[in-house]
């Protein structure tokens, strides 16, 4: 399946009426949340449901499955599951039932649901709450109950409500939407993004089939990938490539952190009795807050800064995926586990972590759009066993492994200095059947040649003024 994505034109009223849609499905979000929360408590202090928990621990793989199948049954019993979630939101729902369908409910059900199951099978803490503001998304299920999707005229019917797409604004554009409407229509989703002169709708139709591909197939080649919380290195055949990732987030983050400042200081002003003598927050005063307009204003600039800068991190992505396309049809990379790297120490020393580095670059948003790209164009991404390759530490040459500290931006390989994340890729490039090692024999013949492209992309880096000396050592 492929989304399309089509803005809707909307006037005054209409805007109004999709407005007390998207309050009404939120508070039925809402309604679920503490139904999905009161029964989880329920759970937790239910004696026989915490019997069976303890002894699934200690129990052997046939007991096991006996004990999950009273545990599931236990939880069905008392509502908690996803059509019980659908069930008990029906009675909610008929009080609203000339502004949202009942497959649109059961859809905002089944996604309650999976965040149910993250806190029970996964590493969820606990379910949330959605304000109002943050509430951007009324799901479907089919074309023939909710937001009906007509591919003739370009609109959307939904409960009364007659909507228009606007029309492709180029060829390009036109030609896709053209070959993305012949295939069927699973569902459709209206969907709102936030502007500086308020919310802007969008109609997502979910199409069955393969998204219309602008190439025929990558070509042959193998390409080599060393991916950083806030690079990318890459070395193919005929090409090297040493970049940032997202060069221009820094724009938002500045904007972002001046808005930030902004609003902190309304929001004292409006607010002093909510604050304590050394400017903490008075979690002891429950009055409500009070926000001025302007305070609102800033904060749907704020909201609209994160889309843009969201948008930017991921057209970005895009750009660079569809020139390594290109260039190869097997691309490696290191199987890495970039969650981990943002968690704190666990220990009581100082330890760097890269939050901020992977919210600004989304290195893992990187590896799932190379994947999707290279899986629709007839290409594979292979990931090596970062443990057993040690990409950073191995010398083709001596074929000895060296541990480097990570300010150390450049090794030397035989005669040549050479950069330490390119050289990753060329030995990611060079990799093994096992995908465990590299292979020296490959990574011999082909050295001579990535060294001079080596050496031209860097020269080339440093007339251009592209240098960071933290991340490429020059």
């Amino acid at each position: 399946m492929h989304a399309l994505t089509l803005k809707l034109k909307t006037n005054h009223s209409q805007k109004k009426e999709l407005d007390k849609r998207f309050r009404v499905m939120c508070h039925i979000h809402n309604v679920l949340v503490k139904r999905a929360i009161k029964l989880l408590s329920r759970l937790d202090h239910d004696q026989t449901y915490q019997a069976l928990k303890a002894e699934y621990r200690q129990a052997e793989n046939d007991r096991k499955k006996e004990l999950t199948v009273q545990m599931n049954n236990f939880r069905k019993s008392i509502g908690l599951s996803e059509y019980g979630l659908q069930s008990y939101i029906k009675v909610c729902r008929q009080r609203y039932k000339t502004l949202v369908s009942s497959h649109q409910v059961q859809k905002e059900a089944t996604r309650v649901w999976k965040g149910v199951e993250k806190v029970l099978f996964s590493n969820g803490e606990h379910l949330h709450f959605k304000k109002e503001e943050n509430f951007d998304c009324i799901g479907g299920k089919s074309n023939t109950n909710g937001a009906k999707f007509d591919k003739e005229d370009l609109s959307v019917t939904w409960n009364g409500l007659y909507l228009v797409c606007c029309k492709p604004r180029n060829e390009k554009e036109a030609w896709y939407v053209h070959e993305a409407l012949k295939d069927g229509i699973a569902y459709c989703e209206i969907k709102r993004k936030m502007f500086n002169n308020g919310w802007h709708y969008y109609a997502i139709v979910v199409l069955k089939g393969e998204a219309p591909k602008k190439q025929k197939a990558c070509p042959k080649g193998r390409t080599g990938i060393d991916i950083g919380t806030s690079t990318v290195a890459v070395v193919s055949e005929n090409s090297v490539l040493l970049q940032e990732l997202a060069p221009k987030m820094k724009t938002y983050n500045r904007k972002i952190d001046a808005l930030l400042r902004s609003m902190d200081a309304s929001r004292r002003a409006m607010n002093p009795d909510k604050y304590n003598e050394d400017g903490t927050i008075d979690r002891k005063n429950r009055s409500k807050w009070v926000f001025s307009n302007q305070y609102k204003k800033k904060r749907n600039r704020l909201k609209t800064l994160y889309r843009k800068k969201a948008a930017y991190i991921k057209q970005s992505h895009r750009e660079t995926v569809n020139e390594l396309i290109k260039n190869g049809n097997e691309f490696y990379v290191e199987k890495m586990c970039f969650h981990a790297l943002q968690r704190r120490a666990k220990t009581g020393t100082k330890k760097k972590r890269f939050g901020r580095s992977l919210n600004n670059r989304c290195p893992a948003l990187f590896v799932s759009l190379l994947k999707e790209k290279a899986e629709a164009y007839g290409g594979t991404v292979h990931e090596v066993d970062t443990a057993s390759f040690r990409a950073s530490q191995y010398d083709h040459v001596t074929g000895s492994y060296t541990k480097c500290r990570l300010s150390e931006r450049w090794k030397t390989i035989g005669p040549y200095p050479v950069q330490r994340d390119l050289y990753s890729a060329y030995l990611l490039k060079n990799s093994d059947r096992t995908k465990k090692h590299a292979d020296r024999t490959r990574c011999q013949e082909g050295f001579e040649a990535f060294m001079g492209m080596h050496d031209q992309t860097i020269q080339e880096m440093k007339e251009r003024g592209m240098s960071r000396k933290g991340c490429f050592g020059f």
